[in-house]
């Protein structure tokens, strides 16, 4: 079976660099049985999965499925040599899966492989290496993306077909390459978000910077001394102290709901002159292994490439993870992901510094007199806030706080309907199989009393719209392009369920938005912009509370 694209030749995509290192070890080509390998990076070096035959991956999903509990279909298989994902096939004109699979074979890898232990070699390799070739290397792997676009088109296309994000989401992840990779905005993120004392985060992350200003006090002891040794007590001098943004060795534990996390987190520690592991998430090993194959293709002696690895494991894996999480493998760890997986991780690296992005919502304050304009371009403004990455980030709008009366509640209910359903026909939506279940279970459940506003596709739910007259638990929640409508008197109620769950708020209009921006954030809210801004973003912004790559150095005095 293939429902990879053709019309293309071989020599086509394969012609670049990227597409030359494909050809070798036959990577990104899915075989008639719909087979695909990927590479890890190990420390710099392109490794590559061993051949596997079909049969094999066949009957070891099938032992799997045998093995596995009622409810749980299998995604992932260990052949020993070899590792292999498997991913549902979707349907794109139906949004349905399809009963066929994507099968992704990837080598296996050891935790010592990847733990760098060699102190003073990093120091001299990469930490104290000049930021100007971070931002020179990023810019040759824009190139070499740009130079091979139609390797990146074929690989769009290939992975498309288990997709679990609309077509025009899953395109555009792949546009915004070369943009996250741009170097003026890495160095605008990293002078602004390390910028100490009035100095630029690149020289702090280079050198030891001498702080003239500072003042430097003595300790108590220093008065004791003269007392206590009188004449041989040392005299107090002062002196000018140093200040240094260290890099460190991280560790990155990726989430799947957007593709762009792992390259994003990965990097960060390019950003930060660090070491790192970074585990792809099932669902988007794809950015992982083209970062991989980019690096080995444009700078494999450069310094980061030598200490970066990109691999993946299944999480849980104590063969890999504990080795990962014990003192000293890492200065830090880096989750992002489900409240389980966040949590294990926290437990299980108690005496490393652990960064987590949890899973977050939005929700979007709608005031009585935004309901007395346009009511189709707000609706428009506010299905942009909740449709970020499909609904499925966390500072996508989950809830909607309506303030007016229930005639203008429902009318703004309608035209949030018609704005989705414009979403449904040029990027049909995809829900989950668990979440066809999920969906009826809160219809008939917890929002039971509330009026709905369904688009479906061939019987089958593609958007919807709930408004209610009571505040909802946050189980109603779903992501699957449901937007609840949570109808006040008074806005000012919104207000008592923002908490530190909620990323991000979105405002109506700029004079609420000023009202309610400091108890908002005050409440834990991490984001309070103007409706329609939700997914917006610029180079040193803080993330989840964090300014980010601050959280990834050490800070040092001299």
């Amino acid at each position: 079976m293939q429902t990879y694209i053709t019309g293309m030749a071989t020599s086509d995509y394969l012609s670049g660099a990227l597409g030359t290192l494909c050809r070798q070890h036959r990577l990104m080509q899915p075989d008639e049985d719909n087979i695909m390998r990927l590479p890890f990076l190990i420390k710099g070096e392109l490794r590559v999965p061993v051949p596997v035959e079909p049969e094999v991956i066949f009957l070891a999903f099938v032992d799997a499925e045998r093995e596995a509990l009622p409810g749980v279909v299998p995604t992932h298989v260990n052949l020993g040599r070899a590792q292999v994902l498997r991913e549902p096939v979707i349907d794109r004109e139906t949004m349905r899966n399809t009963g066929e699979f994507l099968y992704t074979v990837m080598p296996v890898f050891t935790p010592e492989e990847v733990i760098e232990t060699d102190i003073p070699a990093l120091c001299k390799d990469l930490y104290n290496m000049p930021f100007s070739r971070v931002t020179e290397l990023l810019g040759d792997l824009s190139q070499t993306f740009s130079q091979n676009r139609l390797l990146l088109d074929y690989v769009r296309d290939v992975t498309v077909q288990t997709a679990m994000l609309p077509d025009l989401w899953h395109d555009m992840g792949f546009e915004a390459l070369a943009m996250m990779l741009d170097p003026e905005s890495a160095q605008q993120m990293v002078d602004r978000d390390l910028c100490a004392w009035g100095v630029d985060g690149s020289r702090l992350l280079d050198d030891w910077v001498e702080l003239e200003q500072a003042k430097v006090l003595p300790a108590p002891v220093h008065v004791i001394a003269a007392q206590a040794l009188g004449g041989k007590a040392p005299p107090w001098e002062t002196r000018t102290p140093a200040l240094r943004a260290m890099p460190t060795r991280q560790l990155h534990i990726t989430a799947g709901n957007a593709p762009q996390i792992p390259f994003i987190s990965a990097l960060r520690a390019i950003l930060t002159k660090s070491a790192a592991v970074v585990k792809s998430p099932y669902g988007a090993t794809l950015p992982g292994a083209l970062l991989a194959l980019a690096l080995v293709a444009t700078a494999p002696d450069h310094p980061i490439t030598r200490h970066l690895s990109i691999v993946y494991w299944p999480g849980g894996d104590g063969s890999v993870e504990d080795a990962f999480f014990m003192p000293g493998s890492f200065d830090r760890i880096v989750v992002w992901g489900a409240p389980g997986a966040v949590e294990s991780v926290k437990k299980r690296a108690l005496f490393t510094k652990v960064l987590t992005f949890n899973p977050r919502y939005g929700v979007s304050l709608i005031a009585r007199e935004s309901l007395e304009g346009d009511m189709d371009s707000l609706a428009s403004r506010a299905v942009t806030d909740s449709l970020v990455a499909n609904q499925k980030a966390c500072i996508a709008s989950q809830i909607h706080y309506v303030e007016g009366d229930r005639d203008r509640v429902k009318a703004y209910a309608l035209a949030l309907q018609k704005a989705l359903a414009a979403f449904d026909r040029i990027a049909p939506n995809y829900v989950e199989p668990h979440f066809v279940g999920e969906l009826k279970r809160v219809m008939r459940g917890v929002l039971i009393d509330g009026e709905w506003f369904v688009n479906q596709k061939n019987g089958f739910w593609r958007s919807g719209v709930v408004v209610m007259d009571r505040e909802v638990p946050l189980s109603a929640v779903t992501m699957q392009r449901m937007i609840i409508v949570r109808r006040v008197d008074d806005i000012s109620r919104a207000l008592a369920h923002l908490h530190p769950g909620v990323s991000t708020v979105s405002v109506s209009t700029p004079s609420l938005k000023n009202k309610i921006r400091d108890i908002a954030a005050a409440s834990g809210v991490s984001n309070v912009v103007d409706l329609g801004h939700s997914g917006t973003m610029f180079p040193g912004m803080s993330h989840d509370g964090m300014m980010v790559l601050s959280e990834l150095v050490d800070w040092k005095n001299g």
